[in-house]
C-alpha cells in the first residue's frame, strides 16, 4: 500500500513538473515575441579564416553571419535585402543567433528601401531593421582584352562580379577612377581607357566595385618577357607561306576606334586574303636558341607550366570558320607535339563563326594545355626547346577542323578551305598567376 502511494506521487509529482515547463515556456515565448530587439554587432563566420569569428562591417552572398544583440527568444523572420533567409531556431539565444546569407538574395538590384540591410520580424507589429551592406560573391578576373595596349587605348576586363566598378589599378600605382563603364546588370564586364605611366616591368590589375576587389594574372604590360615585336625585339629566323617573308605590315590598323591597334611593325597569315587549303599551314618561326635563357631572368624556371605561357595580339579580317592558330614551342617531333591551339569559332559543342571585335586583342597560350607540358614548370619548357631537333618556335595558321578525340575516327568538324586574313604581333612569355585579394588584408596579415 505504501509503495503505490509512492509510485502515485512521483507520477503526480512529474505531471506537475512537465506542466509546469509547458506553462513557464509559453509564458517565455509571449515575453519574447514582445520583447524588443536590437543588433549591436555582426560576425563574420568562417573556419578556413585565421579570425573565424571576425566582426564585420559587409558580408557576400553564401556566407554565415552571427548576429550579436538582445531580445531574439521568439524570432519568426529574418529578411536580409528583403528575402526571407533560413535561420536555425537550436542556434538562436537571446543576445546571439546565426543566420545564412541565401545566394538568392538580391544584391545592387534589391529595392532601395530594404537594400544593405538585415530585418528581424517577430509578428508583424515587433520589427527590427539594422543596416548593413551585402555584396555579391567576391569578383573574378577571367580575361582582358588587351594585355599590352597603348595609353589611351580602351579596353575591357571580362569576369563575373564586376558591377559598379569604382577604380582600376595599373601596374606602378596609376589608378583610373573616372571614366569606368560597368556590366551592372550580369557583372560580366568593365571598360577602361588606359592611363599614361603604367610600369614596363608589368604586373596585375587590380578592380574595386561594389562587391569588393579582383586581380588579373600578372601578365598585363609584362614587356620583359617579349621575345619578338617585328620592331626593336626582332628573333626572326625563317617563314613558310607568310607573306613579304619577313618585311613587317605598318599600315595602321584598325584606322578607326577607340579599341587598341597596331604598334608598328606586324605581319599577317594571309596579308592578301588567297584561299587557304584545308590542311595546308602557313608558318612564321623565330629563333629560339637566342631567347629562351634569357626568360629564367623574368619568369622562375619552378613556375608551373599552368601559371606561365605565350601571349599574341593579333586582329582578325573576314569569319573564322576553320583553322587554328598553332603555338609550337620545340619544333622537329610532329605537328601536335610540344604546341598550344587556339580555336575561337567552336564553342559550347558547335561551330559559331568568329568575327573580329573590331580592335587588336590578346590570345593566351598556357604552356599546360601541351600534353608534353601538363604538370612541369617553366625549365621543362626550355630544356624541350634546348633539346629540339631545330632550335625554332613560333604561330604557324594550321587549316584544320577539329578533331576526334578517339584515333581512327572522322573529325568532329571537317576543315574548310578559308581566306580568313589574321594578322599577329608581340610575341612574349608572361605569367599566368594572379595574387589573392583578401577582404581583411590586415587582419590576415
Amino acid at each position: 500500500m505504501k509503495n503505490r502511494n509512492y509510485k502515485g506521487f512521483w507520477a503526480l509529482f512529474l505531471g506537475l513538473f512537465v506542466f509546469a515547463l509547458l506553462f513557464n515556456s509559453c509564458e517565455d515565448d509571449d515575453e519574447g515575441s514582445s520583447a524588443p530587439m536590437t543588433i549591436t554587432k555582426v560576425y563574420l563566420e568562417d573556419a578556413q579564416s585565421s579570425v573565424p569569428d571576425r566582426e564585420v562591417t559587409f558580408a557576400r552572398l553564401g556566407q554565415t553571419l552571427r548576429l550579436e544583440g538582445s531580445g531574439f527568444i521568439g524570432m519568426e523572420k529574418v529578411y536580409i535585402n528583403g528575402y526571407e533567409n533560413y535561420f536555425n531556431p537550436v542556434y538562436v539565444t537571446d543576445n546571439s543567433m546565426l543566420v545564412s546569407i541565401s545566394v538568392d538574395v538580391p544584391t545592387i538590384d534589391a529595392p532601395e528601401e530594404v537594400r544593405n540591410s538585415i530585418r528581424l520580424g517577430k509578428g508583424e507589429s515587433n520589427i527590427f531593421t539594422y543596416s548593413f551592406e551585402i555584396r555579391a560573391s567576391a569578383p573574378s578576373i577571367t580575361n582582358i582584352s588587351h594585355t599590352m595596349p597603348q595609353a589611351g587605348d580602351s579596353i575591357t576586363i571580362y569576369g563575373v562580379g564586376l558591377q559598379g566598378i569604382t577604380s582600376v589599378s595599373f601596374p606602378g600605382d596609376i589608378v583610373v577612377t573616372e571614366g569606368i563603364v560597368s556590366d551592372n546588370i550580369e557583372g560580366e564586364f568593365c571598360k577602361v581607357i588606359v592611363p599614361e605611366g603604367i610600369s614596363d616591368d608589368g604586373g596585375s590589375l587590380l578592380v574595386v566595385g561594389a562587391n569588393g576587389g579582383a586581380y588579373s594574372p600578372a601578365y598585363f604590360n609584362f614587356k620583359k618577357g617579349l621575345y619578338h615585336n617585328f620592331d626593336d625585339v626582332d628573333n626572326y629566323a625563317w617563314a613558310s607561306g607568310i607573306d613579304n617573308d619577313d618585311t613587317p605590315l605598318t599600315d595602321v590598323i584598325p584606322a578607326n576606334g577607340d579599341g587598341p591597334k597596331s604598334q608598328g611593325g606586324y605581319h599577317s597569315f594571309n596579308v592578301a586574303g588567297d584561299t587557304i587549303a584545308t590542311n595546308a599551314d602557313r608558318r612564321y618561326w623565330t629563333n629560339s636558341e637566342s631567347w629562351p635563357s634569357a626568360l629564367l631572368d623574368v619568369i622562375p624556371g619552378s613556375t608551373a607550366a599552368a601559371d606561365c605561357g605565350v601571349q599574341m595580339d593579333i586582329y582578325v579580317e573576314g569569319e573564322w570558320t576553320s583553322g587554328v592558330i598553332r603555338m609550337i614551342m620545340a619544333d622537329g617531333s610532329g605537328t601536335d607535339r610540344y604546341s598550344m591551339i587556339y580555336r575561337p569559332w567552336y564553342e559550347n559543342d558547335a561551330v559559331v563563326p568568329f568575327e573580329n571585335p573590331g580592335y587588336w586583342f590578346t590570345v593566351t597560350f598556357p604552356f599546360s594545355d601541351s600534353e608534353d607540358y601538363e604538370g612541369g614548370t617553366f625549365s621543362d619548357v626550355l630544356a624541350s626547346m634546348v633539346a629540339a631537333s631545330y632550335k625554332q618556335s613560333g604561330p604557324w595558321f594550321h587549316n584544320i577542323g577539329l578533331p576526334s578525340d578517339t584515333e581512327g575516327e572522322p573529325d568532329i568538324v571537317e576543315s574548310t578551305a578559308t581566306d580568313v586574313k589574321i594578322y599577329f604581333d608581340n610575341l612574349r612569355v608572361v605569367p599566368l598567376n594572379a595574387p589573392t585579394y583578401s577582404d581583411f588584408p590586415d587582419d590576415e596579415e
